[in-house]
């Protein structure tokens, strides 16, 4: 296969999965912000066959008066075959809410799988089990996500990004209301820096709903950096 016909193969994936994040009903865009989303993602390996990854987070909101939320991540995956790998994590995460600074408690458990190549596919499954402040019930949630990379250069330093996420509650919780479902669609470039890091930086459209605001869709600027020890 030539490297034309990979990105066109991308292109008309990227396509697809910006139309998956834009096929909200209109009636979902009544509320509407903007948001800065910043992280730092550090990663090594741990023998032949295991991995781990620790994500710092700093998110903002053009509604608050200072940071909106910031969180750790800490995972650790097994390779299963060449392309797939499993893993276990957990997260925590804390953030003004309507006014109150909540606290959130999050176990994960996720697959992954992908293609190799100049041109790379991959689809992660998660299933989360997370505890919120005021809240004694857990909540379950399920998120699938596919992303394609693809070059943008011959020497494959610079690179085009796309994905989309999708979001599922599987059971009902009350007491403090929060997002039932949700997806975000993601565009942009990933430039990588030295041999052991790079920046991915683009656009995130994300649409949620909740018991405050009902449908809502925020405009987010994201910038993750990675570093590989």
């Amino acid at each position: 296969m030539t490297l034309r016909s990979e990105v066109i193969k991308a292109t008309q994936l990227l396509l697809f999965l910006v139309g998956l994040g834009g096929a909200t009903p209109a009636i979902a865009q009544t509320d509407i912000d903007r948001r800065v989303w910043t992280a730092v993602s550090v990663q090594g390996q741990i023998g032949k066959e295991w991995r781990w990854a620790s994500d710092s987070l700093v998110r903002a909101t053009d509604r608050a008066t200072g940071l909106d939320i910031v969180g750790e991540r800490v995972t650790v995956m097994r390779t299963i075959t060449p392309r797939s790998s499993a893993g276990l994590g957990y997260a925590w995460a804390g953030g003004v809410f309507h006014g109150r600074f909540l606290q959130e408690h999050r176990f994960v458990e996720q697959y992954t799988w992908g293609t190799q190549g100049r041109v790379r596919v991959s689809f992660r499954s998660r299933l989360e089990e997370s505890f919120l402040t005021g809240d004694d019930a857990m909540r379950l949630r399920v998120r699938q996500r596919a992303r394609v990379v693809w070059p943008l250069v011959m020497k494959g330093r610079l690179q085009g990004v796309a994905s989309e996420e999708l979001f599922l509650q599987s059971n009902a919780t009350t007491p403090v209301p929060r997002d039932m479902d949700s997806n975000e669609a993601f565009v942009g470039v990933a430039q990588r820096l030295t041999a052991r890091s790079g920046l991915e930086i683009g656009y995130v459209s994300v649409y949620s709903k909740d018991g405050y605001r009902g449908h809502h869709r925020s405009h987010v600027l994201s910038a993750i950096l990675g570093v590989s020890l």
